[in-house]
């Protein structure tokens, strides 16, 4: 598994891709802004060129040639995502510290916190188990299951940010002092672990079972 996620880091996804999360990082300079979306680009941008690409590059062919488990190419591909991810959020949440070193922590929506990160970290999750769960039921299409997961988490990030524009009891809990923010985080960190086993599980059900 480790060779074909190596691969998919190394071949198959293009280097622009790890340029990509500074670029969008820079969004979280913009104030009182909507500063879930900067993520939801890897959503629109990233994971339909990727996925895109593998037609492209007929890496679905090649990678069904090679002596390796459907296991191994599933858990690859979705390894591959998640580093990018982390990227992502990594690069994100630090020039959102310096936006707040630059203009205060205070927004009118979701402030840039430890809970954000962990809010953050559950909306890549549920992008993932759609996607992956969807995607690897042909393993080749990847329309329908994109579009499935960007609406989900449109969804998701509309509740959390209105909920916390809304009411103040939420902003407490999200926005409150540390010790609330790191309690989202870790509760954040422990779904997303969950869900992202669920996600594997899933989706290496679904690929073995394609003839």
């Amino acid at each position: 598994m480790n060779n074909l996620l190596y691969k998919e880091l190394k071949l198959s996804i293009n280097k622009f891709f790890y340029l990509l999360p500074l670029i969008l990082a820079a969004l979280m300079f913009i104030p009182n802004w909507i500063y879930t979306l900067v993520f939801m680009y890897f959503f629109w941008i990233t994971i339909p060129q990727i996925y895109g690409g593998y037609i492209g590059q007929k890496d679905n062919s090649f990678i069904n040639m090679l002596p390796v488990s459907k296991k191994e190419i599933v858990k690859s591909k979705i390894h591959a995502v998640l580093i990018l991810e982390a990227l992502h959020l990594v690069t994100a949440f630090l020039l959102g510290l310096v936006h707040n070193a630059i203009y205060g922590s205070y927004n009118f929506f979701f402030d840039i916190n430890l809970a954000f990160v962990g809010i953050i970290l559950m909306m890549f999750a549920l992008f993932n188990l759609v996607f992956f769960t969807n995607y690897f039921k042909t393993g080749y299409f990847f329309g329908r299951p994109t579009v499935y997961g960007v609406v989900v988490t449109l969804v998701y990030a509309f509740i959390v940010e209105f909920s916390v524009a809304k009411y103040q009891g939420v902003r407490d809990v999200f926005e409150g002092d540390f010790s609330n923010q790191l309690l989202v985080f870790v509760v954040g960190l422990i779904i997303t672990v969950l869900l992202s086993w669920v996600t594997i599980k899933q989706s290496i059900m679904h690929y073995e079972s394609i003839e």
